[in-house]
């Protein structure tokens, strides 16, 4: 018997492929180390904002350009991010698929409306059950309240819940809910640790 009912899935990172931080970084001088900044950015307000549906994409711009003090312009910054997600990583729809035989897929994800589209044009969400994205919900990760909104809809024990994500405070929020939760980076790294849990 298997003992997870349902797999969720974080999007950009585990599932899809992110390319666009690199430009940040870039126009910080490489100042930051990659682990930093996607701290950074999580508990930047104006991504929590855009990410909940709070704000306009102009409004979510130019309050990053300020709050990363970035030395371009708006153009530049919006034609960068806007097309952060470069596609699904290799190999993933038939993972997905083969999954689909014996649980639940779902994602839980942050994004805004400036990414969805791209997303969406993926084709990475059809092998899925449910979605559960951060604009639509009005939270974002890594705050509890979307995690619990996610266990309320799927209505499965939390123990029953088996969480992937990229960023490790994306996956201790989900260890203090009692989901059972895991941060892997890279294509190797998720079906190794299938094959330790005896998924695949």
């Amino acid at each position: 018997m298997n003992k997870y009912k349902v797999i969720v899935f974080d999007l950009g990172g585990v599932l899809l492929d992110i390319s666009g931080v690199e430009d940040i970084l870039g126009w910080l001088d490489n100042k930051i180390e990659l682990a930093d900044f996607w701290y950074l950015w999580l508990h930047c307000p104006a991504v929590k904002q855009f990410e909940s549906g709070e704000i306009s994409e102009v409004e979510f711009v130019n309050s990053v350009l300020s709050h990363f003090k970035l030395p371009i312009d708006y153009t530049t910054f919006e034609q960068s991010y806007r097309y952060w997600i470069k596609g699904i990583f290799s190999g993933r729809l038939a993972l997905l698929e083969q999954l689909k035989a014996d649980y639940q897929l779902a994602c839980l994800t942050n994004t805004n409306l400036m990414h969805w589209p791209e997303i969406v044009a993926t084709g990475i969400l059809n092998p899925l059950d449910k979605h559960y994205v951060s604009f639509e919900m009005g939270c974002v990760k890594p705050d509890k309240e979307i995690y619990q909104k996610m266990l309320d809809d799927l209505d499965v024990p939390a123990e029953q819940v088996l969480f992937i994500d990229d960023n490790q405070v994306n996956v201790d929020t989900a260890k203090a809910l009692g989901i059972d939760a895991y941060r892997t980076v890279g294509h190797q790294a998720l079906l190794d640790l299938f094959q330790q849990l005896k998924i695949i």
